[in-house]
């Protein structure tokens, strides 16, 4: 005979197997990961939704004031890592004229590296000024 284990359920003792007992735990712990995995899942979709969404609803102003402050070569740099990406998608076949459909996750994922490098191309230039401002800069460019 198995070992047995006495679990309380509401005030009452019963007595199951414990082998069958561990088994039904683990397929209750294994369809709560599951869920899980799709509530993240979800969740992780709707935000990339929602910054797709929030960046097509800004006004032409905005965005303009949003970029206004790039510089052309922060600006270069962020249009080579969407053409290096889109080119890498087509095996290179990809140019100006090409129309190509992608899922909005793999567009979101592409606006938010862009986003990050953007960033961080105009936080250096900043550094870079700020230093040449306050002499710590070479004057050699």
């Amino acid at each position: 005979r198995e070992k047995e284990i006495n679990p309380e359920a509401e005030g009452m003792e019963i007595e199951v197997e414990a082998e069958a007992y561990m088994s039904e735990l683990r397929s209750e712990v294994e369809k709560l990961r599951g869920e899980l995995m799709k509530t993240r899942e979800a969740k992780e979709e709707a935000v990339q939704k929602d910054m797709l969404a929030y960046i097509r609803s800004l006004p032409e102003q905005q965005m303009r004031e949003l970029t206004g402050t790039i510089t052309p070569d922060v600006l270069d740099a962020m249009k080579q890592l969407v053409d290096t990406v889109l080119g890498g998608i087509g095996e290179g076949e990809i140019g100006p004229a090409t129309i190509t459909e992608q899922s909005g996750s793999a567009m979101a994922q592409l606006c938010m590296w862009q986003l990050v490098v953007g960033y961080n191309l105009r936080e250096l230039e900043v550094r870079e000024e700020m230093e040449k401002r306050l002499g710590g800069g070479d004057d050699d460019e």
